[in-house]
């Protein structure tokens, strides 16, 4: 997220927390910084596990907790409110992104248990239902993050559209799901690339990696 933030791609206010090294605030100060609800999650972790939705000062503890559990860091991140959107990135030097998708949770928070355990979790509309402009723009920065984290291959880079429009970068994921019904490869099923075709660019990009690397290395 400070790489995001660094290279100008917006993204929701947060604080990293360091088990070892910081004294962690109170929860009026994180609420004073990043307003109220915020959320608590495992720095390095993925699939909504050990992440908490904190509503008041008694949740705060609580969920400190629970995400020093996976990782001796955090981070503590703003609530936004806004519409859940996908982009699934594509390439090595010159990355491409597909038609964005979007994730309509039926619960207030999209949950491990809301992704993994309950069928009626969640709702996909491949693709997101957004003007062209929004479309355009969401495209453009997922390219964008692609490219300021370094990622090569593919990556997942999910985001946020606000009722104002603006659209915030979330985060990425460099291993995304990718049976037959993941996001990933539907996203690029309906970008016109089916999911054969798909594993073979991969590999593609994966050889083309490995013939550029042995060259530097001689």
């Amino acid at each position: 997220k400070r790489l995001l933030r660094d290279a100008g791609i917006p993204t929701a206010s947060f604080l990293v927390l360091h088990w070892e090294r910081d004294e962690m605030p109170d929860f009026a100060g994180v609420s004073r910084q990043l307003g109220c609800p915020f959320f608590v999650k495992p720095a390095n972790y993925g699939s909504s596990i050990g992440i908490s939705r904190v509503e008041g000062p008694d949740d705060y503890p609580r969920a400190l907790a629970e995400a020093f559990r996976y990782d001796h860091k955090v981070v503590v991140e703003s609530l936004v409110r806004g519409r859940g959107i996908e982009c699934s990135v594509l390439g090595n030097e010159d990355p491409v992104a597909s038609v964005p998708g979007e994730v309509v949770p039926k619960r207030t928070f999209y949950s491990y248990e809301a992704k993994y355990l309950d069928e009626d979790g969640a709702d996909l509309k491949i693709p997101a239902d957004l003007p062209e402009h929004l479309t355009d723009r969401v495209r453009k920065l997922a390219v964008r993050a692609f490219q300021a984290l370094c990622c090569e291959g593919m990556a997942r880079v999910d985001a946020f559209v606000t009722p104002e429009e603006e659209v915030l970068v979330n985060e990425i994921n460099t291993i995304p799901g990718f049976t037959k019904i993941s996001m990933y490869p539907m996203l690029w099923e309906e970008s016109g690339i089916p999911y054969g075709e798909l594993i073979h660019r991969l590999i593609r990009l994966a050889l083309e990696r490995h013939e550029r690397d042995k060259m530097k290395a001689n």
